[in-house]
């Protein structure tokens, strides 16, 4: 017995096709996410100015910071913490 029989084939079909709509969906979310970031961008002017916003805290960063620093994640963080205590 190798074979699925035909409602087990059409449960699978079915499940398949719903994983596909949530991928879809999944991804559209994603995009209205881009947008939006990309709209917040534009009207806090940070475009072109090494700015971005972290969408899961909500925050501003500056991607300016550390880009060619090539040193460990203990340096990294204390250059992020200076640069907070900055600001």
């Amino acid at each position: 017995m190798n074979e699925l029989d035909s409602n087990d084939r059409y449960n699978l079909k079915k499940v398949q096709m719903d994983v596909d709509r949530k991928n879809l969906e999944a991804q559209k979310a994603q995009q209205e996410l881009d947008r939006l970031i990309l709209d917040l961008e534009h009207k806090y002017e940070l475009i072109g100015n090494e700015k971005n916003i972290e969408p899961r805290t909500a925050t501003i960063s500056d991607n300016s910071i550390n880009r060619n620093n090539k040193g460990t994640g203990k340096e990294l963080l204390e250059s992020i913490a200076l640069e907070a205590s900055k600001a």
